[in-house]
C-alpha cells in the first residue's frame, strides 16, 4: 500500500495551546546529525546538552503556530518560548535522540559501565 511509504509526521498541542508539527525521525540523515553536533560543537557540559536538544527541535520542527520563525531558520527562537512549550518540544524531539545518536543513549549496560560517557555511570 502507498500510504505506508510515507512519513509519518507528528503534530503535538503545546502547553500554551500553540501546535508544532514534527516532521517523522525515521527520515534524519547523517546531514541531519551533523547540523545537530555543529550547533554544539564548542559548548561544554549543560550548555552543550541543551544546545544538542535546540538542534534536534530545529531540524525536527517543520511547522509551528507561533509567529515567529521556525527554529530551523533562527535557533535563538527558543530562547522566547514558555519554558512548559520549549520542555514538551524537548520530550518530543528527544525520541528522535536515539535514531540519531544511538550508541549515545543511555542503556542498562552504560548505566554501569565505567568507561561510559554519561554522569553517575559508575554508581
Amino acid at each position: 500500500m502507498e500510504g505506508n511509504n510515507m512519513a509519518e509526521k507528528r503534530t503535538i498541542t503545546l502547553p500554551s495551546g500553540a501546535t508544532a508539527t514534527f516532521r517523522d525521525p525515521a527520515t534524519l540523515r547523517v546531514k541531519d546529525r551533523k547540523k545537530v553536533l555543529r550547533a554544539a560543537n564548542g559548548e561544554e557540559g549543560l550548555m552543550q546538552a541543551l544546545s544538542i536538544v535546540d538542534g534536534l527541535i530545529a531540524i525536527l520542527v517543520e511547522e509551528w503556530s507561533f509567529d515567529m520563525l521556525l527554529p530551523s531558520i533562527k535557533v535563538s527562537v527558543l530562547d522566547e518560548l514558555t519554558m512548559a512549550d520549549y520542555d514538551a518540544l524537548s520530550e518530543e524531539a528527544g525520541k528522535a535522540q536515539a535514531i540519531l545518536f544511538p550508541g549515545l543513549t543511555e542503556n542498562d549496560k552504560s548505566a554501569n559501565d565505567p568507561d561510559s560517557p554519561f554522569e553517575n555511570s559508575n554508581a
